[in-house]
């Protein structure tokens, strides 16, 4: 089991990737009491950031929201990895609206980690 502190060391580890990364600004990061698994309420980090989605409506073929990723912060819970899990995104994150509509067009099955900026 994970002290408190080494916990919030975790979630300071996940910092520090997206600022070396310059994902910071557009990835929100948070530590919450959450129920896992059992129902127990245990602490959990949770990342937000905007991302675009293909919808199923041809008239509105694509949609912007909100994408979460949680975990909950126990003994197996590595910071390193939940970063690189965002990290492999990045250049998808940071581009806008319009040229992740255009790669989407372009590519219909890839996914948002295939994404570079060129």
């Amino acid at each position: 089991m994970a002290t408190r502190k080494e916990k919030f060391n975790q979630v300071d580890i996940v910092k520090k990737a997206l600022i070396r990364n310059g994902l910071i600004d557009e990835v929100t990061v948070g530590a919450y009491l959450m129920e896992n698994f059992v129902g127990e309420r245990t602490l959990h980090i949770k990342c937000t950031w905007n991302e675009t989605f293909k919808t199923h409506n041809p008239s509105d073929p694509y949609m912007e929201k909100t994408t979460e990723k949680i975990e909950e912060l126990n003994g197996y819970f590595s910071g390193r990895v939940f970063a690189e899990g965002i990290i492999q995104r990045k250049d998808w994150i940071l581009a806008t609206g319009k040229d992740r509509r255009a790669f989407l067009a372009n590519n219909p099955y890839a996914h948002p980690s295939m994404y570079r900026v060129v």
